[in-house]
């Protein structure tokens, strides 16, 4: 990774201590970080090998779309990786003055197809979520050109309301609904929210809601439908709090 700006010792130290909760991520549906550093200005590092590449790459080698069963099977492993992720007892973690702390639990912030990725083949394709706060930890070390501080980082289409509007507190939640909004594209090829082009993709989450599934995918079954749809209610609440609780629900429906 280049930085856009000059990467002097502080935000190299920086940007090092935020990976560093990354690399405690060990888990079969969470991308592996094994090491990161910095030579010479330029930021490395080395991670897990997915060679089927992202979901949305992969879904247009499949003509846009993914069968049921592959989208669901994708989506309840992703779940499986939050889960873990957002109960993750964190009993090392670095901090300012290169003091060490504890924590519980990661919120991922942009999940979304592109951060999927995808091993195996054929019925035994593994998910794994990836990008576990690497770009976020770019952006707070000032590398990227920009900061989070003040704004919102992230993915609109596969965003809830409440990221929006608390981006800097936001909860397991969010990465649930996001999930369900990757599901619902996997399935139809579409955001949840139609995106108008020339308007703001903000206003947009902020304003509008999710258009029901079925209205651009009708094979979708009935009870299947009304789970991904309760999981994409973000007013005024999220619908599906924990990955546990969208995998359970998605899976009583499918059967």
């Amino acid at each position: 990774m280049l930085p856009q700006v000059a990467a002097d010792e502080k935000a190299t130290k920086l940007f090092l201590r935020e990976v560093e909760t990354t690399k405690a991520l060990r888990h079969p549906n969470v991308v592996q970080l094994f090491e990161a550093g910095c030579y010479q200005g330029i930021f490395f590092f080395t991670l897990e090998f997915c060679p089927l590449g992202s979901v949305d790459k992969y879904m247009i080698a499949q003509s846009g779309k993914l069968p049921i069963e592959q989208a669901l099977s994708i989506t309840c492993q992703v779940l499986d990786g939050l889960h873990y992720a957002h109960h993750l007892e964190l009993t090392s973690v670095a901090i300012k003055g290169g003091k060490k702390a504890s924590g519980r639990g990661l919120v991922h912030r942009d999940l979304k197809p592109s951060n999927i990725f995808l091993v195996g083949g054929g019925e035994n394709i593994i998910a794994k979520v990836g990008d576990y706060g690497l770009s976020k930890a770019f952006d707070l070390a000032g590398l990227s050109g920009h900061t989070c501080a003040g704004s919102v980082a992230g993915t609109a289409q596969f965003m809830p309301r409440q990221q929006v509007l608390r981006y800097k507190f936001a909860k397991p939640e969010v990465d649930v609904w996001a999930t369900a909004a990757s599901l619902y594209f996997m399935l139809t090829g579409h955001f949840p929210r139609e995106f108008k082009k020339g308007e703001d993709p903000w206003v947009t989450v902020l304003q509008t809601q999710p258009i029901p599934i079925r209205k651009r995918a009708s094979h979708v079954p009935r009870r299947l439908a009304s789970v991904i749809d309760k999981a994409l209610v973000d007013d005024p609440k999220i619908g599906f709090t924990t990955a546990e609780s969208l995998k359970a629900a998605l899976q009583k429906a499918w059967r």
